[in-house]
Parts: C-alpha cells; sequence; structure tokens
C-alpha cells in the first residue's frame, strides 16, 4: 500500500483595508441618510398675510306687502293718512334795537302817614336818570312796598345795578323819609329782535317734516304692535308760515297739513334678505363677511295707495375681508412653490395690504411639499 501525504491550503484573510472601506460607506451612507431625515425634518415655510377690512356698499330695493310674493319682499302694512301740525322757530339773523329799561323797587315811608302815589309817579337816581311808577302803590307808614318801575327814555343807558330814588313830585321835606331802593340791576334798554331770513325758512321747513313725520308716528306706534319698525314718508300740501322773509319777529310758526305715507314691517326680515345679498356679491372663493350694519338707511322710494304695497330704499355697509379658510388659501397652492412665486400668487388677491414669507432654513429657495410644514395666517387690521 502505498501511503499519500494530506496537504492543507490555507485561505488567505481579507485585508482589514476592505472592512474599514465598508464601515465608512455605511457610515457615510448613514449620515446621508440622518442629515436628509433632519432636513425633512426642519424645512418649513411660514406665510404671513396682512389683509385690510373694507367696506362694501349694497343697496337694493324691497317689496312691503302684505304678503311675502318675491324674494326681495317682505311682510309689513303700508297706510296713507292726512296729518295736521304746528311748530314754532326763532329765527337766527337778528338786529340791534333800543329797549325800555324796567326793574323792581322798594319804596320805603318813614313817616307817621301813609303815602299813595299814583301810576307814572317819577323816580330819580342822583346822577340824574328817571324811572316812572307802572302801577299806582300805596305805601303804609312806617312801612314799604314794592313796585315795577320803567325808564322814562329808551336806551341801554337806563340800564342800572341796585341804586337809590328820590321822589320828585313830594316835598323837599318829605322826599328826605319817603324814598325808593333796589337791590337787583334794571334791564331792558337793550335788546335784539329777529328777522325771518330764507335760511331760517329753509331750515324751518325741514325741521317741520321731521317734526310732523315724528309726531304722527308716535301718535300710532302702539297701533301697530306686531312690527317693530316704521318709517314714514311726507308730501306737504297745505303749509303755511305765519312770518315772511324779511320779516321782524321774535318767532314765526310754521303749520298744516301733510299727506303722511306710513309703512311698518319687522326689521328681522329686511336683515335677513341683506345678508342674503352680501353674500351674493362677496368672492366665496377668497372673502369674507365680518359684520353687516345693524341699522341700514332705509327710505320710502314709492307707494302704491290702491294696493297698500310701498317698495323700500335700503343701504347698508357690510365690512369684508380675506377669508384664512378661503380656497385659494389652500396650502396646496403653494407646495414646492419659490419665494417669488408664492409673492405674486399673495400680491394678486384681494384685501392684502402686506405679507411676509419665512423659509427655515432660511437658505432654502422652495416651500415644503408636505402640507404640514407650511403654515398661513391671515392678520386682519382695519
Amino acid at each position: 500500500m502505498i501511503a499519500h501525504r494530506l496537504q492543507t491550503h490555507t485561505v488567505p484573510e481579507p485585508p482589514v483595508r476592505v472592512y474599514r472601506i465598508i464601515a465608512l460607506t455605511f457610515l457615510a451612507v448613514t449620515i446621508i441618510l440622518l442629515g436628509v431625515v433632519v432636513f425633512t425634518m426642519l424645512k418649513k415655510t411660514e406665510i404671513t398675510i396682512v389683509a385690510e377690512e373694507d367696506a362694501k356698499t349694497v343697496n337694493i330695493i324691497v317689496a312691503v306687502e302684505a304678503q311675502k310674493t318675491a324674494e326681495k319682499s317682505i311682510v309689513g302694512i303700508v297706510t296713507t293718512t292726512q296729518y295736521y301740525w304746528s311748530e314754532k322757530y326763532a329765527p337766527t339773523a337778528t338786529r340791534d334795537v333800543e329797549g325800555v329799561t324796567k326793574g323792581t323797587v322798594t319804596i320805603i315811608n318813614k313817616t307817621n302817614e301813609t303815602q299813595p302815589l299814583v301810576a307814572t309817579t317819577r323816580l330819580l337816581t342822583a346822577d340824574g336818570k328817571l324811572y316812572r311808577l307802572t302801577n299806582r302803590a300805596v305805601v303804609p307808614a312806617n312801612g314799604q312796598t314794592t313796585a315795577e318801575v320803567y325808564a322814562d327814555q329808551s336806551g341801554a343807558t337806563f340800564d342800572i345795578g341796585p341804586s337809590t330814588f328820590t321822589i320828585p313830585g313830594l316835598s323837599t321835606e318829605k322826599q328826605k323819609y319817603i324814598y325808593a331802593e333796589s337791590t337787583v340791576a334794571f334791564a331792558g334798554g337793550s335788546g335784539k329782535i329777529g328777522i325771518v331770513s330764507e335760511a331760517d325758512y329753509k331750515t324751518a321747513q325741514a325741521d317741520f317734516a321731521e317734526k310732523t313725520k315724528q309726531a304722527y308716528l308716535n301718535s300710532v306706534n302702539a297701533s301697530f304692535p306686531n312690527f317693530d319698525t316704521k318709517i314714514t314718508s311726507a308730501v306737504q300740501s297745505n303749509v303755511s308760515s305765519s312770518r315772511s322773509i324779511g320779516d321782524e319777529a321774535s318767532e314765526f310758526t310754521i303749520s298744516g297739513t301733510s299727506t303722511i305715507t306710513l309703512v311698518a314691517y319687522n326689521a328681522a326680515d329686511l336683515q335677513a334678505i341683506l345678508k342674503s345679498e352680501v353674500d351674493k356679491n362677496i368672492d366665496t372663493a377668497s372673502e369674507k363677511v365680518l359684520s353687516i350694519g345693524t341699522e341700514p338707511k332705509v327710505a320710502v322710494a314709492s307707494t302704491d295707495p290702491v294696493n297698500n304695497t310701498a317698495q323700500i330704499q335700503v343701504a347698508c355697509e357690510a365690512v369684508v375681508t380675506l377669508d384664512a379658510n378661503a380656497p385659494l388659501l389652500n396650502k396646496e397652492n403653494f407646495l414646492n412653490k419659490q419665494k417669488s412665486e408664492i409673492e405674486r400668487y399673495i400680491v394678486a388677491l384681494p384685501h392684502v395690504s402686506n405679507m411676509t414669507i419665512d423659509f427655515t432654513p432660511s437658505w432654502i429657495s422652495k416651500a415644503p411639499s408636505v402640507a404640514d410644514k407650511l403654515k398661513i395666517v391671515v392678520k386682519n387690521v382695519k
């Protein structure tokens, strides 16, 4: 038997350098992936839009009828009646005039005899101003009485302060014991008299029309308990003034009969129509209504006395602004967009007055591609 020698060959081990390359490659890939994850997590965009509040005016004609027959009609009552009213007015234009000074004196009698004094008895001041008794007076012995006096002449010089008066009609001896005193200033020597001007007359006519309507409303207000709002229109058919333009007078009166139409309805019904009309006039893709005026301007446009209906002119203002939840501000419209593209888009939106766009990190050039990383804030300013 021939014996064979078994010989084994050893496999060479891979060099350490290969393992190092593999390890470094894995580490690099891990770092890159981690960087991508961190970048994705940190990447975000915040858009802040400053939007102004704007007013939109709505003007519509609404029918007032016994029964609602159309979209722009409300239930109400329409009546027409003749109504008389009278109102006094004072002219604003005046001219200076001289008047007669008047006042009150106390007549003192220090004698033991009653002293009668006839009307027009003279009373004289120390500086020679003359006044007269308005009525007869009787001054009791060792007593006194009050009496009205007036100046002997007109003019402001007779408007005097508290004074002492002698009575020239009495004897020189009696004048020492019977005399008069005043404690309150005299007045009336000067004054103004009104002149009815054209401006006064026109102002009074306008005021008279409003006062007539208000007086009528006050008189019938309780007659329509089912309606909370009442408006009127008036046509003056037989109205006159007690004075003409240019007349001198302290006052003048306007009076006469007016044809008044009363329209009664409920404010909530009108408000509902206004809200519907406002909603039709806004861009629902970008706008929202902040408020609608609670007191619209309402006036009677026309009436139909035969059918007891009326057309009322209604005007109100609605405050609108940019709606943060509007379709045009959907985040999908901004994903992967560059800053310049976003700016152009926002500027084109209504009510925008300013904006800021912040990219994080600051060196990125596009908005995120994920909606969660995008924030849109709308700030409203008046």
